[in-house]
């Protein structure tokens, strides 16, 4: 079985999460950053164009040689931008000769056409700005390199970048403390299981619940009382199997004494047959008591297509002498390919068990009919007798183990009847109990539900 660990699988889903949403803000505030900070220059580099139309060629010339890009109109110094990184430009004329250049522009060459435009220029690339001064008469060029833009956004993409470095460690530890207070209930509730006595079936019923946990607890109470109820069963049957075997027992003792103390041969033979039909009748207790226990435990044996009317015939088969002892008529109906998936050797038990109790409590020279066949979506099997019969009162306790009608004088251990139930429930069976043939006597049916009622296809 693999283990693992809730609140580390929480803690690293979460911080991975985390992580993810984090990379994700970083590109995309990095492309954003990038997208403003052109934009920003480009209307700087359009700002620039556009001023340097409005003046001279004299205040051009001067501003080319980089005094004049810190005075007015008047020649007085400005304010403006003493760090900012001057603009390159180029003036030319409509012929497109070349005028002047400022100081670090580069050979840029002369285009015509107006607006923005990336150039590369001794192997670095410029963004440019064209415009012409139809009034003057003359063509501008304003230039700026591409990497003095990248750098600004890379500094902030970094600053953004060490912000979030540093809040990580916060923020894991913080989600730990979360995770941790969060999973507590959880903690506690195995606890409270794990301290628990291993006679203690009682419902779980903890102060505080998580809602996600509900569903768990709700499963482990059902669990409990199915375990309760089990053991409640498993007591009753063990202090009734006790009961039961106890009394052939005390009357073997009994016979086996008066074999012993018997003066004459008749009386000690007589003895002797009483105890070994006592063996008899207690070994037979002792085999339906470990089936019913195996049956309890079974995980439903091999299942496999059976003809269930085919199974019946066979059952009557062995069961043939017994009913011919009391000279009862065996009759059976069976619908051809009744079909089902079961486990031959239980269904063979659950058959021995009905035919066993019709023949012992049918009348000596009586009838047992028994019928295979179909209803809309289940098999039938039914096992009727013409004999005394049961009070109706009584029909619904034969299927309690142990049960036996009161006086009656044949041998029996009052098993057969749930060890039936049992065998029919683990095929998707129901037991019904009610009247024999022609108003007299006892009659068994069982309905297998399900599609295996159908007979096969023949393709």
């Amino acid at each position: 079985m693999k283990r693992f660990s809730l609140r580390r699988r929480l803690l690293l889903l979460l911080v991975g999460s985390l992580l993810l949403v984090w990379g994700a803000m970083l590109v995309a505030g990095y492309g954003k950053t990038r997208e403003e900070i052109h934009e920003l220059a480009d209307a700087r580099l359009q700002q620039g164009a556009r001023t340097l139309l409005v003046l001279d060629l004299k205040r051009l010339g001067r501003l080319a040689q980089g005094g004049a890009d810190r005075e007015d109109e008047d020649g007085r110094r400005t304010d403006s931008d003493h760090d900012a990184q001057p603009l390159a430009f180029q003036v030319w004329d409509r012929t497109g000769q070349l005028l002047l250049a400022s100081a670090g522009a580069p050979p840029a060459a002369h285009q015509r056409a107006e607006g923005f435009g990336i150039r590369s220029i001794g192997g670095r690339d410029w963004r440019s700005y064209d415009a012409y001064d139809r009034r003057h008469d003359y063509h501008v060029t304003v230039l700026e390199p591409l990497d003095v833009r990248e750098h600004p956004v890379r500094e902030l993409a970094g600053r953004m970048g060490q912000v979030l470095l540093w809040a990580l460690p916060l923020l894991v530890l913080l989600m730990w403390i979360s995770v941790w207070r969060a999973l507590d209930p959880l903690r506690r509730l195995s606890g409270e299981i794990g301290a628990r006595d291993a006679d203690n079936l009682e419902p779980i019923r903890p102060q505080r619940i998580i809602t996600e946990t509900e569903a768990l607890v709700a499963a482990l109470n059902h669990l409990l009382s199915r375990l309760a109820r089990s053991l409640d069963s498993e007591r009753a049957f063990t202090a009734d199997a006790a009961h039961e075997l106890r009394t052939p027992l005390a009357a073997i003792k009994v016979q086996a004494e008066v074999a012993l103390a018997a003066g004459d041969d008749t009386t000690r033979r007589h003895a002797i047959e009483q105890v070994i039909a006592g063996v008899n009748r207690t070994t037979h207790l002792a085999q339906q008591l470990l089936l019913l226990a195996r049956l309890e435990h079974a995980a439903g044996g091999t299942r496999q297509a059976i003809d269930l009317g085919r199974l019946a015939a066979d059952a009557l088969a062995r069961r043939a002498g017994d009913a011919a002892g009391k000279t009862i008529e065996v009759e059976l109906a069976a619908e051809p390919e009744c079909m089902m998936q079961g486990d031959p050797a239980t269904l063979a038990i659950l058959l021995d068990n009905l035919l066993d109790n019709a023949i012992k409590y049918g009348r000596a020279g009586g009838q047992i009919l028994v019928t295979v066949g179909r209803e809309p979506g289940a098999l039938l099997l039914s096992v009727a007798d013409d004999g005394e019969g049961v009070a109706e009162a009584d029909r619904a306790r034969l299927r309690d183990r142990f049960f036996r009608v009161e006086g009656q004088d044949v041998p029996g251990s009052g098993l057969g009847l749930s060890i039936v139930e049992k065998i029919a429930a683990s095929h998707g069976g129901t037991l019904d109990i009610g009247g024999g043939l022609k108003g007299r006597g006892l009659g068994v049916t069982l309905r297998f539900g399900g599609s295996q009622g159908h007979p096969p296809s023949r393709g």
